[in-house]
């Protein structure tokens, strides 16, 4: 039937359009389709009414548990148990039924019960499957309660009067009133039988009637639109007559079916009488009394089915005819019809949901309070296309109807009416959102948006509503699109009022102020999947525009805006230290933990550039060092704020200034053209000198020191003991010139050695080192004091700074010799007095050593009068050393 019905109606409409094969596939599609859903929904009705009456026959069952798996006892209890006579439960017709037919077999009365949820409390309830397509229920239900026959055969009786007015019009067949009288009183007559009939009849009196309301809104249309025949004031008059007599007739047999009906028709009147003029004014003044007929019935019915009707006709006929005939001259005329549409359908949403409370969750509702804005602001677009600012002026229009909406909702205070309020609040700021785009560039944009994502973040963690917080970072997403898609940023002459400085600032702001509304949230908010990293995000996004913001100002407006940009990034993390002192938030505390990265990505990416350039700057010039003055002043700062105890940012700060002092070092090397010894003095004053300063202040009392001894004494000295030992191997290959000890080498080298016993005999005090550690340091002492005799000698007899050279002279020998026998002579006499047999057992080594090289080194330098002196000094303190320090007794090692 659906089929047939379907086929007809798209035919017909194809033949007004010219394509009578495709409106006809069409129409039979649709028809197919819905009369599958018809049946579909049928036996899933049936479904759940034998799954009721289960449940209702599982209910009648005692509550025990039946766990027998034989059955045999629990139909013989059950036999006992059922009820003799039905209960009130049950429906009124199975009363009626015969014996035979309320028979069960006993063993499908005992598989009730034994599947019942009162039979075991242990199982959840039977799950009811819901039928499929949901929304589609209350109109399959609706065509349910009519006849198929009698639909159809009023759908086929109002085409052809529709067609036989159009007929009788190009024949030109009897006059025109009897045209028109004849049809009007098919249509009065389908009315009166249907009214007449209503008792007897049911559900079809509202087809009779429907189908009767739109032969006479066909009889009307057609006379004040192709025939002289009445006027418009007088056709209009009438159809708000016949538009009133619909709704009070549909109101009073509460039908709905009705009242579609006759609004269906009143809707199709113009399509199927067009003649293919463009008369709008007259469509949608007639479309106008239509739709104040629906706004009639919604202000006192909660039919569905009729608004939506109403909707999709007048915006779907609508935006079909703007599509094809609107020109921009149109638009005074076609603008203030668009508009009260757009207002009627508001207010009939609002109504529905005033009656219908929360409990408005259905398809229809959707579809109006959704898709009316997506319906009517496509039109307002096409209407607004010829003005340069339409898309603009028509948003905020909007956005200011839906405010007004929002205001008006929330004056009713009522809790049910919270969702809906909430809706028409999120339209507004989506309206609103659409005004920068539309007259702005995208950084306008991207300002506009932030702020409105920070409020609406704000307000969601306020009212912990997830769908404001999802709107927000919605927002706050397209906002960084739009200024992603600016780039790159540009700065005017004026310094932070021309550019982007002030988008740029606010994007920041915006980003961190979705941060913090996230520190600030109730500790009963539900988050969103995610929200918690995506609020990390943002912060950090907030954190890095708003240096961003700066930065790019500096760069722009200054030669060397290095220094100052450090300056600004230390004020930050000063201000951020204010605030949190004011208010401990976390994201005002991360400012701190992202200090340090930004430094050294910053001092990384300009120290790269100036090695591939291999033109160097000062990094310490008056402003680096007021700048890193300012750095060490707000870091350290924020760590006695935050009692941060994490080492590396405790140690990296001082850190971070020896890499500077080294570069400075660089740069000056360049600057005053030094030598290498010159150069090699200059990196030991970069590398000693804060070694020093942190060696005294990590004996301090003073924070943090005090908090953690150890770590300042052993891990913050490492990058420049490192640096001290490279400078410590440096001297000992480079060539001196001078005097001895009073040359830059010999200096060096001379410092380190210092430099590396107070930091020894530091650690000492709060640590006790291992034997390996003090070899480490005798060897590192060894050395230094045998390069600085050996270079003093070379420098008296002016030998060359090389290896050979220097084995082979006597002189070298001579002093190694009696060098090494003298430091044997002082170890193995500081054994013998303190007992520390280690110490002697050192200095007999060493004496060894300087015996074996006598006999294989010195002994070979036949005839020379250093060899002489080797042997007789190495000789006479061997035996001083027998007589005053011979081995301790002792076996202690302290």
């Amino acid at each position: 039937m659906w089929a047939l019905l379907g086929f007809i109606a798209g035919y017909s409409l194809g033949v007004l359009e010219g394509e009578t094969i495709i409106g006809a596939v069409l129409g039979l599609a649709l028809g197919l389709a819905l009369d599958a859903w018809r049946k579909a929904a049928a036996l899933e009705a049936q479904l759940l009414a034998l799954q009721q009456q289960v449940k209702q026959l599982g209910q009648q069952t005692p509550q025990r548990s039946v766990i027998c798996a034989t059955g045999i006892i629990e139909t013989a209890e059950l036999r006992a148990q059922m009820p003799s006579a039905p209960t009130d439960a049950e429906p009124a017709d199975s009363r009626t039924t015969s014996d035979s037919a309320g028979a069960e077999p006993l063993y499908s009365a005992a598989k009730a019960a034994i599947t019942s949820n009162a039979a075991d409390p242990w199982r959840s309830p039977p799950q009811v499957n819901a039928p499929a397509m949901p929304w589609l229920q209350p109109l399959l239900q609706l065509f349910r309660q009519v006849s198929p026959l009698v639909l159809a055969g009023l759908t086929v009786l109002f085409l052809g009067l529709s067609f036989l007015a159009t007929y009788f019009a190009h024949q030109g067949l009897l006059s025109m009133e009897l045209r028109l009288g004849f049809i009007g009183c098919c249509g009065a007559g389908l009315v009166g039988v249907g009214w007449w009939k209503r008792r007897r009849l049911g559900n079809n009196a509202a087809l009779l009637q429907g189908a009767g309301f739109a032969v006479v809104y066909l009889t009307l249309f057609a006379a004040c639109k192709y025939y002289p025949m009445i006027g418009t004031s007088t056709a209009f008059a009438l159809m708000l007559l016949t538009v009133l007599a619909g709704s009070g007739l549909a109101l009073l047999q509460q039908s709905q079916a009705l009242a579609i009906l006759a609004t269906a028709g009143g809707f199709l009147v113009p399509l199927l009488t067009s003649d293919g003029s463009n008369r709008f004014v007259g469509l949608f003044s007639y479309y106008l009394l239509l739709n104040s007929g629906v706004l009639l019935l919604a202000w006192y019915r909660q039919w569905r089915w009729l608004n939506w009707t109403g909707f999709v006709a007048t915006f779907g006929i609508a935006l079909a005819w703007q599509l094809v005939n609107y020109h921009s001259s149109d638009y005074a005329l076609v603008q203030p019809f668009f508009a009260v549409y757009f207002l009627m359908y508001l207010l009939i949403g609002y109504r529905f949901t005033l009656r219908q409370g929360h409990q408005s969750r259905g398809f229809i509702d959707g579809s109006l309070v959704f898709g009316l804005p997506l319906l009517s602001f496509s039109q307002q677009l096409l209407l607004t296309n010829h003005f340069s600012q339409g898309d603009s002026v028509s948003a905020a229009v909007y956005a200011l109807v839906y405010g007004a909406m929002y205001l008006l909702v929330r004056r009713q205070q009522r809790d049910d009416l919270r969702r809906f309020g909430q809706i028409q609040l999120g339209f507004a700021l989506l309206f609103g959102s659409l005004v920068l785009p539309m007259s702005q560039g995208a950084s306008w944009t991207a300002f506009g948006w932030a702020l409105e994502a920070a409020g609406l973040c704000w307000l969601g963690f306020l009212q912990q509503s997830r769908a404001s917080r999802a709107g927000a970072y919605l927002l706050m997403a397209g906002a960084l699109v739009a200024f992603a898609s600016e780039l790159p940023v540009q700065t005017g002459s004026w310094w932070l009022v021309q550019g982007d400085f002030i988008n740029i600032l606010v994007l920041a702001v915006s980003l961190l102020w979705l941060s913090v509304s996230s520190d600030r949230k109730p500790a009963a908010t539900r988050l969103l999947p995610g929200e918690n990293g995506l609020v990390l995000l943002w912060g950090l996004l907030g954190w890095l525009f708003w240096h961003l913001a700066f930065f790019a100002e500096l760069d722009g407006h200054l030669a060397q805006p290095f220094a100052a940009q450090i300056a600004a990034a230390a004020l930050s993390l000063l201000l951020a230290s204010a605030l949190y002192q004011r208010w401990p938030l976390p994201t005002l505390q991360r400012f701190g933990w992202w200090l340090l990265p930004l430094l050294s990505c910053w001092y990384g990416a300009e120290f790269y550039a100036e090695l591939r350039h291999d033109s160097w700057q000062p990094v310490l010039s008056l402003a680096g060092i007021a700048a890193l003055s300012l750095v060490l002043v707000s870091h350290y700062r924020w760590l006695r704020q935050t009692q941060v105890s994490k080492p590396l940012y405790l140690l990296a700060m001082p850190w971070l200034v020896g890499v500077l002092m080294v570069w400075q070092a660089r740069y000056l090397t360049n600057s005053w053209q030094l030598d290498n010894q010159q150069m090699l003095g200059l990196f030991f004053i970069a590398v000693a000198v804060p070694m020093l300063l942190c060696l005294w202040l990590s004996v301090q009392q003073r924070w943090p020191h005090p908090a953690a001894p150890a770590l300042f004494l052993t891990r913050l000295p490492l990058p420049w003991l490192a640096g001290l030992v490279l400078l410590w191997g440096w001297s000992l290959v480079e060539p001196a010139t001078g005097y001895p000890l009073l040359n830059c080498p010999d200096v060096v080298m001379l410092g380190a050695v210092i430099v590396a016993a107070l930091q020894w005999r530091a650690i000492q005090r709060v640590l006790t080192l291992t034997a390996r550690a003090a070899q480490l340091m005798a060897a590192f002492t060894f050395i230094s004091a045998t390069v600085l005799l050996v270079r003093a000698i070379a420098l008296l007899l002016q030998l060359p700074w090389q290896f050979d050279p220097l084995w082979q002279s006597s002189e070298v020998q001579l002093g190694l010799s009696v060098g090494w026998t003298l430091l044997a002579l002082v170890l193995m006499l500081r054994g013998h007095l303190l007992a520390h047999r280690l110490r002697w057992q050192a200095g007999a080594t060493l004496l060894a050593v300087v015996l074996v090289k006598l006999f294989l080194v010195d002994l070979a330098d036949a005839g020379s009068l250093s060899r002489i002196v080797s042997f007789i000094t190495v000789g006479g303190l061997t035996v001083l050393i027998g007589i005053k320090a011979p081995m301790p007794k002792g076996s202690g090692n302290a």
